[in-house]
């Protein structure tokens, strides 16, 4: 997948960084499936828990970063939701809004859809692994695509910022039964406040902070502190000033998985969607164009320098 454009104040990732997509192992079905649908006219409630998203590793993955000292394996697959695009009219009465910092009003935000993952990683190798579970953010806008920060400039010394969702485990050796796989939940609140930090993100690209009087930019510390799992965005007072009024829903999301060394892992991701009282999320009975997945990357920091 190349990218089509990346948003300004950000290198666009090169050579030498993988791009969404690049180096994955596609497992899933194509199709979307309809779970449940509760009742009501109004679509408040209903839910659709969508196929599985599954993507693996194995050890002929080359690495996506190596400086000599660090040496980072990557893999990740992109979904997009089933959410029901606006019609013309209703496309034009977004247009005619200015929000900012997107530029028109969202056709679904937080209140209208709602999405939770559950998720199991599997250990495929003898040996244990630590290994970082990565999920990254879409909204109708563009994708969330981490760069890199620079450490050390002159010894070309880099690391990952972070994604939207970044944790990592240990997970044993496969003979070790349910010891080699983690399961976990990001939940409907949790995947909101990923909503939310991308927002936030968006803002802190668009109106960036100032740089001291002999320094860089800070934005890549403030977009790494909005991601951080344990700060809120909302309440956090380095960049609650940056969280826009108007809030993105997810519609879609990058799962990847990486390490520090060659491995045989995979994962499963499960999608439950659920229309907050939109009638925006495509369920039984309502069809309609789908909202395109967007083709705009989202980045801070740099990209790797090239091989």
């Amino acid at each position: 997948m190349a990218f089509s454009s990346c948003r300004a104040g950000a290198d666009c990732p090169a050579a030498g960084r993988v791009t969404p997509g690049q180096r994955s192992v596609w497992l899933g079905g194509a199709a979307l499936s309809l779970l449940l649908a509760s009742s009501g006219c109004n679509g408040a409630g209903e839910q659709r828990t969508l196929p599985s998203v599954q993507v693996a590793m194995d050890r002929n993955v080359a690495p996506i970063f190596d400086d000599g000292e660090l040496t980072l394996y990557e893999v990740r697959v992109g979904n997009q939701l089933p959410i029901l695009a606006p019609k013309p009219s209703e496309r034009a009465a977004l247009d005619a809004e200015v929000v900012e910092p997107y530029g028109r009003r969202p056709w679904v935000e937080t209140d209208d859809i709602g999405v939770q993952l559950s998720w199991t990683i599997t250990n495929l190798d003898d040996e244990a692994h630590t290994v970082e579970l990565l999920i990254d953010p879409w909204n109708e806008f563009g994708k969330y695509f981490p760069g890199l920060q620079v450490i050390d400039a002159e010894e070309g010394e880099f690391l990952p910022n972070l994604s939207g969702f970044d944790y990592l485990y240990v997970v044993e050796g496969k003979d070790k039964g349910a010891g080699s796989r983690r399961h976990g939940t990001i939940t409907f609140d949790e995947m909101d406040e990923m909503a939310r930090d991308f927002g936030t993100v968006m803002s802190l690209i668009a109106d960036p902070p100032p740089a001291p009087e002999e320094g860089e930019s800070p934005i890549v510390a403030y977009v790494n502190h909005a991601f951080a799992f344990q700060n809120h965005s909302d309440r956090d007072p380095l960049v609650r000033r940056w969280v826009p009024k108007v809030v993105p829903a997810l519609t879609g999301f990058d799962v990847g998985l990486r390490t520090r060394e060659p491995a045989a892992i995979a994962i499963e991701v499960v999608a439950e969607v659920i229309d907050r009282g939109s009638d925006k999320l495509q369920v039984e009975g309502r069809d309609g164009a789908l909202l395109e997945e967007p083709t705009e990357i989202v980045t801070v920091g740099s990209a790797a320098p090239a091989p």
